[in-house]
């Protein structure tokens, strides 16, 4: 790494502070649910102390060893203060630059949050320290980019801040063009440059880093934003994530001690920014799958339709069994898809609910900065002050809402059109089912009108045969006063049977049940 180059901009006390965010709560609903490797943070964090020669490691509440975490909505996980104190692991411009560090780590809610911060300081044994190349910060990134986020991996997003004082020269040019806001605003874009050069040497590759998004002002120093933007690559399968980078260039030391002043408030507003980009990067998510799976009801419908059509064109022709199983596939495939819809339509809103909550409580921690300084620590800070950070929740929050909210109103279509064509074939396969039901009663009246005729003729020729030994039985006309044999046992038979059936008649008509 070549890094002795004349030209390299000189800045006084540089430092760098990462704040990461990773979930360590689940997101089944239960309070002792558990998010995949929740202490991936801390690991990271060992692993970036090794990589710059600290020995030092975290020892935190529940981390290495497994220990109970103190209770509470914001707690402090650090047993005890880790300050580090050491040496950059290469040279800076044939210079070994001493570095100081802190480390602090926090739950947040469902989140952990770990914070580094490593700096030239400004005086070593009660010395001024120099101004150094910027490429200080190259160096400790080292060649692993252990700042980035391809490293640290953290679930929620990160937040990179570089610091430093601007040399005295540009502290000069501000003094010169600070009583007029249009020269000022000239001296702040002209710095643009020297804020390229750190970002540069933060991130090298030049694929790999952000744009410049927005300037402007903080506790009255010149900041530079980079990235920090979810880009929706339309269909593609992830968003693009860009790094999120912030370079302050203090030009007084004011500046620097209210950030140090409010260091537990900034992350806590770092928090709660990522926590929103977070939801609005897995929205753009859950709005591709919802989309093909929207692609995918049409198409069910539209089949549904054609099937439909089709018995249309054939009024008078029953539904066919090939027809009738055909829907009931359908039927079972959209009950199916509907509710994968409806599960990912309600995470769609979970991921709006989030932006809107961690949206105000963004503005809360603004508010809580600004009542730090001024109430606790006695600075004046105007509301203009913090405008920089008002943005994201003045416009960025609102935006990623309405958005949101308008691409529900086209998904919740999907949900209806899924219900209508379910009903639509279950009324379907209702009705046939009643008609076949009709048409094997009938065929099961038919079936015993046709028992009871063959009974009835058996039963006749039963009567008929056991009287037959009658028919050439002696019989004298003129002697006898009653019918022939035959025929009175024909008569006596069928009087029989015709009284067996009306008691029968009877007493079935006796067994039904009443109705009250």
């Amino acid at each position: 790494m070549d890094l002795q180059q004349q030209d390299m901009p000189l800045v006084y006390a540089p430092n760098l502070h990462l704040f990461a965010f990773h979930l360590w709560r689940g997101l089944t609903g239960k309070p002792d649910s558990r998010a995949t490797n929740p202490h991936l943070l801390w690991q990271k964090g060992d692993e970036i102390l090794a990589s710059l020669g600290f020995t030092e490691r975290l020892d935190i509440y529940g981390y290495p060893e497994s220990s109970p975490e103190p209770g509470g909505m914001e707690v402090n996980l650090n047993k005890q203060p880790l300050k580090l104190i050491g040496k950059l692991p290469e040279k800076v411009a044939n210079q070994e630059l001493g570095i100081t560090g802190r480390v602090l780590a926090h739950r947040l809610h469902d989140s952990y949050s770990l914070t580094l911060n490593f700096r030239r300081p400004e005086t070593e044994n009660d010395v001024i320290t120099a101004a150094v190349p910027v490429s200080f910060w190259r160096v400790l990134n080292t060649d692993n980019s252990v700042f980035l986020p391809d490293f640290v991996q953290s679930s929620l997003g990160q937040t990179l801040l570089l610091t430093a004082f601007l040399p005295p020269e540009e502290q000069d040019k501000y003094n010169k063009n600070s009583d007029n806001n249009s020269n000022k605003y000239r001296w702040v874009e002209s710095l643009k440059p020297l804020a390229q050069k750190c970002l540069k040497q933060l991130i090298p590759a030049s694929r790999k880093q952000p744009p410049l998004e927005r300037v402007g002002e903080l506790f009255g120093s010149p900041i530079f934003e980079f990235g920090g933007q979810v880009i929706d690559a339309d269909f593609s399968p992830e968003s693009l994530d860009t790094c999120h980078v912030l370079i302050w260039l203090f030009r007084e030391d004011s500046a620097s001690e209210k950030f140090v002043a409010a260091y537990r408030q900034f992350i806590n507003l770092f928090y709660y920014r990522n926590k929103v980009l977070s939801a609005y990067r897995e929205s753009r998510s859950l709005y591709r799958q919802l989309y093909d799976n929207y692609i995918q009801l049409e198409e069910k419908v539209k089949a549904l339709k054609d099937l439909l059509k089709l018995q249309q064109q054939s009024p008078g022709q029953r539904v066919s069994d090939g027809d009738l199983n055909q829907l009931r596939h359908i039927l079972e495939d959209l009950s199916s898809s509907d509710l994968e819809y409806a599960r990912l339509l309600r995470n769609y809103k979970h991921s709006r609910n989030t932006i809107a909550i961690n949206g105000k409580n963004y503005q809360v921690a603004l508010g809580a900065i600004q009542y730090q300084l001024e109430k606790e620590k006695n600075y004046v800070v105007p509301e203009s002050d913090l405008d920089f950070f008002r943005e994201f929740s003045d416009r960025t929050c609102p935006y990623f809402q309405t958005r949101i909210a308008d691409e529900l109103n086209y998904f919740v279509e999907g949900s209806s059109l899924a219900d209508k064509a379910v009903a639509s074939i279950r009324g379907i396969v209702e009705i046939e089912q009643t008609q076949r039901d009709r048409q094997l009663q009938d065929q099961e009246k038919s079936l015993e009108n046709t028992i009871q005729a063959l009974g009835l003729a058996l039963g006749t020729g039963a009567i008929v045969a056991s009287s037959s030994g009658l028919i050439t039985a002696s019989w004298n006309k003129e002697r006898s006063d009653y019918p022939h044999p035959f025929i009175i046992a024909l008569l006596a038979s069928f009087s029989v049977a015709i009284c067996v059936y009306w008691l029968v008649k009877f007493w079935q008509w006796l067994s039904q049940p009443k109705s009250k």
